[in-house]
């Protein structure tokens, strides 16, 4: 995979994210906004996309719009394990 150090670089950012959000936010979903974790920054937004679109390969988010990704709650605890097994 290319630029797996880049997106190791900006994995415990989303982890921080997702683990944030699951506390905070009441529902069956929760969004995960890349402009949230990285701002403007174009290397972080590619990186996390491209974690997040592995996480849909898996089967554990779905892809709601360019940027936005929609994680279920019964599904949290398995893609918090998935992202630290990637670190």
């Amino acid at each position: 995979m290319k630029g797996v150090g880049k997106i190791r670089r900006y994995l415990p950012a989303l982890l921080w994210y997702a683990q944030r959000c699951v506390r905070g936010v009441r529902g069956a979903v929760f969004s995960v906004r890349i402009r949230d974790i990285c701002g403007v920054d174009r290397c972080c937004g590619m990186a996390v996309d491209r974690l997040m679109m592995s996480l849909v390969d898996k089967g554990l988010a779905k892809r709601h719009k360019k940027g936005i990704y929609l994680i279920e709650r019964r599904a949290v605890e398995e893609v918090l394990t998935a992202l630290k097994k990637w670190i």
